[in-house]
């Protein structure tokens, strides 16, 4: 596939499409350093559910719930829902199993409602998004444990107009790098596999669900330390997502 003639891009959207700005969050004070946690927002529902039990509890719970989950999904690549981790948390702090369904939904929302009002939207991406979408097929596919937040978010900064398909590995029940999320973008797309340009910003996550389901990578090295030497190096490497305009060949 030479320059300017894919058909299709797909989007990475956390690190790729959107941002998440720190200092949006609030901070939470750990073994004497300041963390930017939605956790530290969480105290008056932990208060309801969990009375008596300190957000610094809360938050060392967390963490290991979240360790957990990581390593679970290295294995099977399956992307359980948001509210289950902090199902988890509760259950591992002594929430009654009566109260843990709503109590988890409830920390839940909080918590990923924090996260989308911390996103950012470069004013760039949105420019390359209008120029994109006059000539290709666009979508998104998103490694995200709560879908409808993930719609939120692209509806908060107004880019679901210019996406064709989005695809969140929460609805879909696997993430990259399995292959099943871009094969099902492609789907939606109606594209084959050398018609279309994945972007994203990681190499162990996005590059490998591309290669995996046979699909050209650009990889955003936003640190410009440039690929590892034992990883294989993706098809594109970028600075910045802006870039990714000269390689299908549309003007910014």
């Amino acid at each position: 596939m030479t320059r300017g003639r894919y058909r299709g891009v797909l989007l990475d959207l956390f690190g790729t499409l959107v941002g998440v700005d720190d200092e949006r969050l609030p901070a939470l004070c750990v073994g004497g350093r300041t963390v930017r946690t939605t956790v530290a927002g969480l105290g008056p529902l932990l208060a309801r559910w969990l009375p008596g039990t300190s957000i610094e509890a809360f938050w060392e719970a967390f963490v290991v719930v979240s360790e957990a989950l990581a390593r679970e999904r290295a294995g099977d690549h399956v992307e359980l829902p948001s509210r289950e981790r902090f199902r988890r948390v509760l259950l591992r702090l002594g929430c009654a199993p009566d109260a843990l369904p709503e109590a988890a939904v409830q920390l839940s929302r909080a918590h990923l409602a924090m996260i989308a009002g911390a996103t950012v939207l470069p004013p760039v991406h949105r420019t390359l998004l209008a120029a994109l979408r006059r000539s290709h097929r666009l979508g998104l596919v998103s490694n995200f444990d709560d879908t409808g937040t993930a719609y939120e978010i692209l509806a908060r900064h107004d880019v679901l107009r210019f996406l064709d398909t989005v695809v969140v590995s929460e609805a879909l029940g696997l993430r990259k790098p399995h292959p099943a999320p871009i094969r099902a973008a492609l789907a939606a797309l109606d594209l084959g596999a050398h018609e279309v340009l994945f972007v994203g910003d990681t190499l162990t996550e996005d590059v490998a669900a591309a290669r995996a389901a046979g699909v050209d990578a650009a990889w955003i090295d936003a640190r410009g330390t440039g690929c590892p030497a034992d990883a294989t190096a993706p098809r594109h490497v970028l600075r910045c997502l802006a870039e990714v305009a000269a390689i299908v060949g549309v003007p910014l």
